[in-house]
């Protein structure tokens, strides 16, 4: 490079080192950026070959004042880390004199990236006297490291010190001493700032200890709905390390917790989980919102032994329990759950209509086949078909039935099936269980509406901008958007009057309510939801079409 000669360079360092005159090696040291590659490379030789006590400091200059020079060249911080772990003395001496803030900071973390023994005792004392906030990160971050507990209490003040950079370092930190105290710490902030409160739960999910699982089961009864949504995801990806203290959620009677603990349970797939939710389901719980959610995660478990018990589902008297009921049948079919549903067609009429109706509008394929050979199912099913099923519904079932043999039956269908007149209204449904759309599908074609149903927020976020709906109806708790954030983000565009949004959910939580209400929601209906329900919600906005039943 003009003006350095490499190796005058060189020849000078090594001078200067050889005699450890300080202020020149660093005047020569600061032109390092001026030279090249392999010039450097020598000079980081000279460096390691020089002695300890002078290059210790004369290294930690270095690299405060060419801090990108130290990712180029990660050498740099090997050489220093080896001299400090051989002289560790030296770079206490230097944390307690050194006054200069990037050289503190470069000390500071060469000690807690190398776990230097004694450091820690220093590192409290330096945040009791420095108040310069990249040293006092250096050190949070640098006690976080080293894992001392004592560290917990001095660290746990910065979770609220007015600086954002200081409390996300003190989340990670106490997140690394994982103590429980640490942990109880974290917890007591939740609730103040959306963003931090996902940080935490982060925190949480990647220690995986018992104390860390402990506090996401506690959220999942959090007021707050990100919080729920956060800790059910993390619960749920942890997989069977979280299901036994699910499992032990299953013995309270506070149904949102039962619910979010059913759902992650489904998730996870453990089968360690059965005989607990059947059990749960045998103590007959009275919100119907649990027996929906505990016959859901049973259909997505391996029942095989004691799935007859699934069969009482199905003469629940709440429909979206039938339909959950149906779906965890249909994925478990076996000969005795065929004998137990022969048994229940047979009780009578409206039992057979019931059946015919749930099975087709949860679109459980095993069981319609099965039943089709049985006077009163089929009877019921292909009425069903004719006259009041959603045309997707219908035409999947003609689909099924002519591949499978039953040709003349299709047909039966295609020819007698009602028209389908004009839906008068357009409903987006936002849900994250498939089941629940395929309830709204059935219902809100019922009431004359046009649907369209979405498992992803982000999906109907999208639909709604291109295509809005005349009205929605979204669910609370949903992960990465929930129906607070999606109530949000469609205000951005569409004022109440406009577009109406109706939030419908399990919980019954005053903060959920108050933060749908603050967001823009223009009413909120609780599950279990039937047509009246949803009749009654149209009719309160002045969009009740004509229902597909007075038009028969």
């Amino acid at each position: 490079m003009p003006g350095i000669n490499a190796r005058d360079f060189i020849e000078e360092l090594r001078f200067d080192i050889r005699e450890k005159d300080m202020i020149k090696a660093k005047l020569v040291l600061a032109k390092i950026g001026a030279v090249d590659d392999g010039v450097r490379k020598m000079a980081l030789f000279e460096l390691n070959r020089a002695d300890d006590m002078f290059a210790i400091p004369l290294i930690v200059n270095l690299v405060a004042e060419h801090r990108d020079l130290a990712q180029t060249y990660p050498q740099i911080k090997e050489i220093l880390y080896a001299k400090s772990l051989y002289h560790p003395e030296m770079l206490l001496s230097l944390l307690t004199r050194e006054s200069k803030r990037e050289n503190r900071v470069v000390l500071v973390e060469v000690a807690g990236e190398t776990r230097l023994e004694g450091a820690a005792s220093q590192l409290m004392g330096i945040l009791n006297e420095d108040d310069d906030e990249m040293v006092i990160k250096a050190v949070i971050a640098a006690l976080g490291l080293i894992g001392e507990t004592a560290a917990t209490t001095p660290v746990s003040e910065y979770l609220y010190s007015g600086s954002l950079e200081l409390t996300i370092a003190a989340i990670y930190a106490l997140g690394q001493l994982a103590s429980p105290t640490a942990f109880q710490r974290l917890a007591e902030k939740l609730g103040a700032d959306p963003d931090l409160d996902i940080m935490i739960m982060d925190v949480f999910a990647a220690a995986q200890s018992p104390e860390a699982i402990e506090r996401l089961n506690e959220a999942l009864s959090s007021h707050y709905a990100h919080l729920r949504n956060a800790a059910k995801q993390r619960l749920r990806d942890m997989g069977g390390k979280a299901v036994p203290i699910l499992i032990s959620n299953l013995v309270h009677d506070d149904p949102d917790l039962l619910i979010h603990t059913l759902n992650a349970l489904g998730e996870i797939g453990d089968e360690s989980a059965i005989v607990p939710i059947r059990k749960l389901l045998h103590n007959e719980p009275k919100d119907a919102n649990v027996r929906f959610a505990a016959y859901e995660a049973l259909g997505l478990l391996p029942v095989e032994r004691g799935a007859f018990a699934l069969a009482q589902g199905l003469s629940d008297p709440v429909g979206n329990v039938r339909a959950a009921a149906a779906g965890a049948i249909d994925r478990n079919y076996n000969t005795m759950l065929a004998a137990g549903l022969k048994n229940l067609i047979r009780a009578g009429d409206r039992e057979t209509r019931l059946v015919a109706e749930t099975v087709l509008n949860a679109g459980c394929e095993t069981i319609f086949l099965d039943l089709l050979g049985e006077a009163g199912f089929e009877s019921c099913a292909m009425d069903f078909l004719c006259r009041e099923a959603h045309p997707d519904i219908r035409t999947h079932f003609v689909g099924l039935m002519a591949k499978n043999g039953y040709d003349h039956l299709a047909a039966v269908v295609t020819e007698q099936a009602s028209s389908t007149a004009a839906a008068a209204l357009s409903v987006f449904a936002v849900d994250d269980s498939k089941m629940i759309l395929n309830i709204y599908r059935g219902i809100l074609y019922s009431l004359g509406c046009e649907s369209k149903l979405f498992e992803f927020p982000a999906e109907a976020l999208q639909a709604i901008k291109s295509d809005p709906p005349d009205l929605i109806f979204t669910d609370l708790n949903m992960p990465h958007i929930n129906g607070i954030e999606l109530i949000r983000e469609v205000r951005r565009q569409f004022e109440k009057t406009t577009l109406p949004i109706v939030m419908v959910t399990t919980q019954n939580e005053t903060q959920d309510n108050a933060a749908a209400v603050e967001a823009g929601v223009n009413a909120i209906v609780h599950k279990p939801f039937n047509a009246e329900d949803l009749r009654k919600v149209l009719a309160d906005f002045g969009k009740l079409p004509e229902s597909r039943e007075a038009r028969c």
